[in-house]
């Protein structure tokens, strides 16, 4: 009997290392895909700001135009 409880001790040890090792992995991984998704976010960022600084009036008009359009939209149904 004291054996059994011994050889159940153990495979429970040897479950919390395993699960130790999978959540240091997963860990690792989740910070690779965040640090990536960051840089992506931030080459998008600037990528739109150069834009918007060669072209800024256009991107003005654009964004009137469209508060024009959804302002009429919404008052639309307020009839």
């Amino acid at each position: 009997m004291q054996e059994e409880q011994q050889e159940e001790q153990q495979e429970i040890k040897d479950l919390k290392h395993k699960i130790g090792e999978l959540t240091a992995k997963y860990e690792d991984k989740y910070n690779e895909l965040s640090e990536s998704i960051s840089k992506a976010v931030k080459e998008k960022k600037e990528s739109a700001e150069a834009k918007v600084n060669e072209k800024p009036l256009a991107y003005v008009a654009g964004a009137f135009v469209g508060g024009i359009l959804v302002g009429y939209l919404l008052g639309r149904g307020k009839d």
